[in-house]
């Protein structure tokens, strides 16, 4: 399965799906599937079974509108963004319940910077999606880094930033604490300080406060924060009845 973020382009005008369709090239986390200039044609082909993470719609279009065309695909897409040429459906579509408009002309700036808004606020759907691998917005304008769990360390807090310690290096991203216990709440992340939430599986050694990573890093952890972590320990532990 791709880990790639599906997008399907729905435009009456060959054209604006060409610039699209190279911006989204120029996104190396995006994949296009599928183009349609025949709004019919994209009603009766998208089907639920294809998995749609981001779905382009223009809205001024003969036979069906994107408006229309919205209500009908939204049970089959994740996110919907409105391209057109015109500002009047702004509030229209947003009764639609879509994520992002973007006016015509498009530049590739603009569109980056929705199409990343669009995924920071699916995160957590996007992190379960892809198992393995989260998305992060780094400090690269336009781009999206992909980064595999198994290689993160820790997150350590940094002003309006988290640096996220890897095997890989050390990109500043732009997310809190917060937003990382919420995102692997469901993987072995422990906040074990008010600047740390680390992965447990990267931990060699704990001798009183001090974690010792298998890379060689070494954190404190606080009283406060230490309870979760110490539970999970002791649920792991093996007894063997040995003194």
């Amino acid at each position: 399965m791709t880990n790639k973020i599906r997008c399907v382009i729905v435009d009456d005008e060959k054209h604006a799906i060409a610039l699209l369709s190279t911006y989204i090239s120029n996104m190396p986390n995006l994949e296009l599937i599928k183009t349609y200039n025949n709004p019919v044609h994209a009603l009766s082909e998208i089907n639920k079974k294809d998995r749609i993470d981001i779905l382009f719609l223009d809205i001024e279009m003969p036979d069906i509108s994107g408006m229309e065309l919205a209500v009908s695909l939204k049970p089959k897409t994740k996110s919907i963004i409105f391209t057109s040429a015109y500002e009047k459906y702004a509030l229209k579509a947003f009764d639609v319940r879509a994520n992002h408009y973007l006016v015509k002309p498009i530049k590739q700036a603009k569109f980056s910077q929705s199409v990343m808004e669009v995924v920071e606020q699916d995160l957590p759907r996007l992190h379960k999606c892809l198992k393995n691998a989260v998305f992060f917005k780094t400090g690269e304008k336009g781009k999206l880094t992909k980064v595999k769990k198994q290689d993160i360390i820790y997150f350590e807090g940094a002003g309006n930033y988290v640096k996220m310690v890897t095997t890989k290096g050390d990109p500043l991203v732009y997310l809190t604490l917060v937003d990382v216990e919420k995102i692997f709440k469901d993987d072995l992340f422990f906040r074990i300080h008010r600047s740390h939430v680390i992965n447990a599986k990267k931990i060699d050694k704990v001798t009183g406060n001090l974690i010792y990573f298998k890379s060689g890093h070494k954190l404190q952890m606080t009283e406060y924060y230490k309870k979760n972590l110490i539970n999970y320990f002791e649920e792991n532990t093996i007894e063997t009845g040995r003194f």
